[in-house]
């Protein structure tokens, strides 16, 4: 196949820090090429250099066959180039068909509302929104459908290239699908795609070849057929992973640690009622808009309910802010570490000792020595690279921010560990690890309760499931009937037949 982008011996560093070492890297006419790695292995790197983000690297770029250097953005689009980053660029007020042609050369001048539209429909037709009215606002549509019409605001460009960065990382089950189903129609289209995710399970459905990149190096790009999960993650890690997930111990459920009771969170269409035990790992499983997040929220004070209570250390109550919980024990670590998780212009060590500082200082003084050590401690149980402390978190690659975001909680000594998308954005390497410390937690004597929209997380980690559907409580399995299948039908089809409803355990 003739490469229509080639980088050869193409190398980046930053101070000391060297994040690209002599990396090749290739990718022919309507192929999708899988980009993957653990965090901090140089793709976000090498994705800005391709996308024009990032021009002072060393090495060589072509694309077409001839020599290429993107001092921005918007020249790496006049030639075809173009990315869809995690962070949509759309503009939530304004249409669905204003958004498509937000930006980029070949946007109108002059429009009508109703030509703009007319001009949006081949592309959106593309990605598979030819049934979503052009003239409604995009915050309107669901996260997947609005990753959809970034894509099509992409197409409008007429790209050759396509790089797609984690486009399934904040989305459920069935938005994901559609995104996958996108991309290979595209594909088939002539487009060229480079498909950067941690999900190995989308890699290696729709990838033609995996390149991977280990502590800034590449690793020569396989067909997806020659790899299996193992040998590609043994690739991504230059080690085999014995085990993604820690084995089940058997749980006493005798006397729940945390019962919660009749809370309806704002925006759910009814009251949650469950319990969680000591050494138990709880896992609530729903697509976004669910309500698995939310009621973790509830609990933990950082989300208004209008009713229920919650029941744990002999005290009846539900928490009115984040403070409160926190006072009682209770941690909660929400799914967007970036906008209440970290202190990302903030050091570590301030990160990792942020919620025990009554514990550190004395009459608002800190003593640093003591939040050296806690923060040392706690980061040492995380494996938190601790010769860091003073770097500001936010130079941090996502798996290693999601373990500070984490270990931090480690400063309150919790009983009760909740946790919303606990791998959200992490590479397969720091996965494991964070599965291996919940589990620890709970050997302790801890209940963690953890959302997801990660089937395989949610089928892997938790020793119980239950499962949420549309703002609604729906179901429940025990340890030996959760599977994924299990899983997906209560998740997106709960109420099909009435023969094949919930079993709920005991």
């Amino acid at each position: 196949m003739t490469a229509l982008l080639k980088l050869s011996g193409v190398s980046r560093s930053f101070g000391a820090i060297q994040a690209l070492k002599a990396v090749d890297f290739e990718i022919g006419a309507g192929e999708i090429m899988g980009l993957v790695g653990e965090n901090g292995a140089g793709k976000s790197t090498l994705v800005k250099i391709i996308s024009g983000f990032d021009d002072g690297y060393t090495g060589d770029f072509s694309l077409n066959g001839e020599s290429r250097r993107f001092s921005s953005p918007l020249k790496a689009e006049r030639a075809g180039v173009a990315i869809a980053q995690q962070e949509l660029s759309l503009i939530p007020a304004m249409s669905v068909a204003e958004n498509v042609f937000i930006s980029g050369e070949h946007a109108p001048v002059f429009a009508t509302k109703s030509s703009l539209a007319r001009k949006a429909s081949p592309f959106l037709k593309e990605v598979g929104l030819e049934d979503v009215d052009p003239y409604i606002p995009v915050e309107r549509l669901s996260v997947g459908e609005q990753q959809l019409v970034e894509v099509a605001r992409l197409l409008a460009q007429q790209p050759q290239i396509l790089i797609l960065d984690e486009p399934t990382a904040a989305l459920g089950e069935s938005d994901s699908i559609r995104i996958l189903a996108m991309v290979q129609r595209l594909a088939q289209r002539g487009k060229s795609i480079i498909y950067v995710s941690h999900r190995m399970d989308e890699i290696f459905k729709i990838c033609d070849r995996i390149t991977v990149l280990r502590d800034g190096q590449s690793q020569e790009a396989r067909t997806a057929k020659e790899l299996d999960v193992p040998s590609l993650v043994e690739l991504m890690l230059g080690r085999e992973l014995a085990n993604m997930f820690p084995a089940h111990p058997e749980i006493l459920r005798t006397k729940p640690l945390l019962e919660v009771r009749d809370v309806w969170p704002d925006g759910t269409l009814e009251p949650f009622n469950f319990a969680v035990y000591p050494g138990e790992i709880l896992g609530l499983a729903g697509q976004l808009g669910s309500g698995s997040g939310d009621v973790l929220a509830a609990i933990s004070g950082a989300r208004q309910s209008r009713s229920g209570r919650i029941i744990y250390n002999g005290e009846s109550f539900l928490a009115k802010s984040p403070k409160e919980a926190i006072a009682r024990g209770i941690a909660y670590c929400s799914d967007d570490r970036k906008l209440d998780g970290l202190f990302l212009g903030r050091p570590i060590i301030e990160n990792l000792t942020s919620p025990a500082l009554g514990a550190i200082s004395n009459r608002g003084i800190i003593d640093l020595k003591a939040e050296r050590d806690l923060a040392l401690s706690n980061g040492t149980k995380f494996t938190v690279d601790v010769t860091r402390l003073d770097n500001e978190a936010g130079v941090l690659s996502g798996g290693n921010q999601q373990k500070v975001a984490l270990g931090k909680w480690l400063a309150i000594k919790p009983k009760i560990i909740l946790v919303n998308e606990p791998t959200r954005g992490v590479d397969v390497g720091a996965r494991a690890e964070i599965y291996a410390k919940l589990r620890d937690l709970a050997n302790d004597g801890a209940a963690v309760v953890f959302a997801s929209t990660d089937i395989q997380e949610v089928t892997g980690l938790a020793d119980r499931v239950i499962s949420f559907y549309r703002g609604m409580q729906v179901g429940e399995l025990a340890l030996s009937d959760i599977t994924p299948t299990n899983v997906l039908q209560q998740i997106t089809h709960p109420f099909g037949d009435e023969d094949k409803q919930i079993k709920v355990v005991s």
